[in-house]
């Protein structure tokens, strides 16, 4: 394959139009082959080592037909450039400067005619390519990326170049989410927020995910001042209004929770949640259902049962009884969540079961309590959780195949996986166990009633139980 390779950077320099493109297409393919190791993993044929050797070759050759202002934008050349940067990862930073120079003039070029759609989509993964495999290996890397991809990515916003503007958030999203901590925003990233905030920016559909993801990046960093909450909750507020874009709106809300300071969020918390109920009471859709009862268990995992309880029954008396047995536990007994949102339910009924005294002083109450149990050991049991799985991006990059999407312009390559919100939670079975341990002492006889009462809806519930809670060495009286 090597020898092969060799062989199709010679052609890359064809004048024929056919020949280089086909050249470039043969490159790309043979750079997505895998085969299985002796551990069984799929892994890539040509792997950085193997490739290193032509990277001089091989990016001239494809860089000399981009850079030709005489031929069409093409596609296919693109994106043999996309797949050569995935492919070599960390061992494109010597080359990193010249290779983002060669990028970023193309995207001039282009942004003058945006024409090639398809094109237009490599060379931004390109671009989130370099950032994602040179930033990981090196934050301090993210200055020098700001530096060269600011200008021309002021150039396309104030230019209000509709088809790019997506592509240039998710990767300010994606370098201010390497930035390191101590270096604070920076002078660029401090002078976008305001503009981010304005709502015309969010009336274009396309731009939604990815501002979503740039606000959360601000949030996360300690971007967001005091002063401003107030602002990025009017955000969550328009996208949760609509169909369409409340899954951003939940995502933005969830990142709110964890990253705002407590008592900034108590006292704005409120109205957030009569917001959410007054949808769920006017179009309670089962998509909308899945976010908002998510949403109640990271509330709780985050500032437990209690400040749940008393949030919700102060806007109507007795409504927190009412959610979990008619929305929230309904919802998880038909429509079990996975990984990630598996565990989130599990640290946040966990807390319902052991911190909320108020479920054990009537029958009402311990009915809802044995089934926020059942609702747990449901989860816990089920073989679709995949409580502990998680997305190795990193090793499914070449297989996938990447191209453009009109619906949506997602760059692969700028992609990050899903945020454990409880990654302090090593086990949460065995937080459940412990749980339940501490309650039943304290009530001797009426907890491990409600236990039998929760595992008669299933034989397995008694057996899983009986070995978590040896495993842990505890019991329940």
């Amino acid at each position: 394959l090597k020898v092969l390779i060799q062989l199709l950077i010679g052609h890359l320099g064809s004048e024929s139009i056919v020949v280089h493109t086909y050249a470039a297409i043969g490159i790309e393919k043979i750079l997505t082959l895998t085969h299985k190791n002796s551990a069984g993993k799929k892994v890539p044929k040509i792997g950085k080592i193997d490739i290193q050797q032509f990277f001089e070759s091989l990016f001239t050759g494809l860089f000399r037909l981009v850079d030709n202002e005489l031929l069409a934008e093409n596609e296919y050349v693109m994106k043999c450039i996309m797949r050569s940067l995935s492919t070599a990862k960390e061992d494109i930073v010597p080359v990193t400067a010249t290779v983002l120079d060669k990028l970023t003039c193309a995207l001039a070029r282009v942004s003058k005619n945006p024409r090639n759609p398809h094109f237009n989509h490599y060379m931004f993964e390109s671009i989130a390519v370099l950032v994602k495999h040179v930033c990981s290996v090196a934050a301090q890397h993210t200055e020098a990326f700001e530096k060269l991809l600011f200008p021309p990515f002021q150039t396309v916003l104030s230019a209000n170049i509709e088809e790019f503007s997506p592509y240039v958030f998710q990767i300010l999203s994606q370098l201010l989410e390497y930035r390191p901590m101590e270096g604070g925003l920076g002078e660029a990233y401090t002078m976008l927020l305001d503009p981010l905030l304005h709502p015309v920016l969010w009336e274009r559909k396309g731009n939604v995910p990815a501002l979503t993801r740039l606000l959360q990046a601000y949030l996360n960093k300690g971007g967001v001042s005091e002063g401003k909450v107030d602002s990025v909750l009017g955000v969550f507020q328009k996208l949760v209004a609509s169909s369409a874009n409340e899954v951003s709106g939940f995502d933005l809300l969830g990142t709110i929770i964890q990253a705002v300071p407590r008592e900034s969020m108590l006292r704005r918390v409120k109205p957030l949640f009569q917001v959410l109920l007054a949808r769920l009471q006017h179009k309670k859709t089962p998509r909308f259902l899945r976010l908002i009862t998510q949403f109640f268990a990271l509330f709780v995992g985050k500032y437990d049962s209690s400040t749940f309880i008393e949030l919700v029954n102060s806007i109507q008396t007795g409504l927190g009884f009412v959610l979990l047995s008619n929305i929230w536990l309904p919802r998880l007994e038909s429509d079990t969540p996975k990984r990630i949102d598996a565990k989130v339910q599990i640290v946040g009924l966990t807390k319902l079961i052991g911190n909320t005294p108020l479920l054990l002083t009537d029958i009402n109450g311990q009915r809802i309590w044995s089934q926020c149990l059942s609702c747990v050991l449901k989860i816990l049991i089920s073989p679709d959780s995949n409580i502990s799985a998680s997305s190795d991006v990193d090793n499914e990059e070449n297989e996938t195949e990447i191209s453009y999407d009109p619906t949506y312009s997602r760059l692969h390559f700028a992609s990050i996986p899903k945020v454990d919100p409880f990654a302090e939670v090593k086990d949460p079975a065995q937080d459940l166990v412990k749980s339940l341990h501490v309650l039943s002492t304290s009530q001797p006889g009426v907890v491990s009633q409600l236990i039998q009462q929760a595992s008669q809806s299933d034989p397995k519930f008694v057996a899983y139980l009986q070995s978590m809670f040896q495993k842990a060495n505890l019991s329940f009286v």
